[in-house]
């Protein structure tokens, strides 16, 4: 498994591009720079088989229009309580931003729901139900990655007073993560990686210090 990673956009917005076997990949929370993110998947000769949102404000999902556009057969995933979020431009948050949020009204996407296994060539992703800091947000597991969106940064957590936002829904989704089984690289939405076991030890919101 290969994992290319990018910030885009003014809040600089991790997105991955996770490649498989055969060519194929998956691209993680393309917040923004779609012809940016589409040189890259190109330049490396891959074909994206899904796109999976973490969650659906505005800097997570910016691209995904446009991708899906260059990329008609790449299958796009998200939580199904943010569902609503990818054709409402208040809830998504992108009517705060400056221009035409219309790349920010996406037109259909299937629920990404906790314990699907999402197969591209060789690799598995696991859905996590992880609300909190959206209703429907999710993480992805796959291998020893696992890519937690704006529910888990390095030594912090996504902020639970937007739209959808619950910070005593968002503990029971960090104490999920938590008890996972074994370390795993922790790929954030924004920032720096980090592993599991780090957060357990560091963090004050898993170590329960908070």
């Amino acid at each position: 498994m290969k994992i290319i990673h990018l910030a885009v956009g003014l809040l600089g917005t991790n997105c991955y591009i996770i490649a498989a076997e055969n060519d194929s990949c998956v691209i993680i929370d393309p917040g923004a720079q779609p012809d940016k993110i589409a040189g890259i998947v190109e330049e490396n000769g891959l074909s994206p088989k899904f796109i999976l949102l973490t969650h659906g404000h505005h800097d997570h999902i910016g691209g995904v229009k446009k991708l899906m556009s260059l990329f008609p057969e790449a299958g796009l995933k998200i939580g199904a309580d943010d569902l609503e979020m990818l054709s409402d431009s208040q809830k998504s948050l992108a009517v705060f931003r400056y221009g035409d949020d219309a790349e920010f009204l996406i037109g259909s996407a299937s629920n990404a729901t906790e314990g699907d296994i999402l197969s591209a060539d060789g690799l598995e992703f696991r859905v996590i139900s992880v609300p909190g800091h959206t209703k429907g947000g999710v993480a992805y597991l796959c291998g020893d990655a696992l890519f937690t969106g704006d529910t888990l940064f390095r030594e912090d957590v996504g902020r639970t007073d937007l739209y959808g936002g619950d910070y005593n829904i968002l503990r029971f989704s960090l104490a999920k993560l938590a008890a996972l089984q074994g370390d795993y690289v922790v790929y954030p939405g924004h920032g720096e990686f980090s592993t599991l076991d780090y957060e357990r030890a560091n963090n004050p919101y898993l170590s329960g210090k908070v």
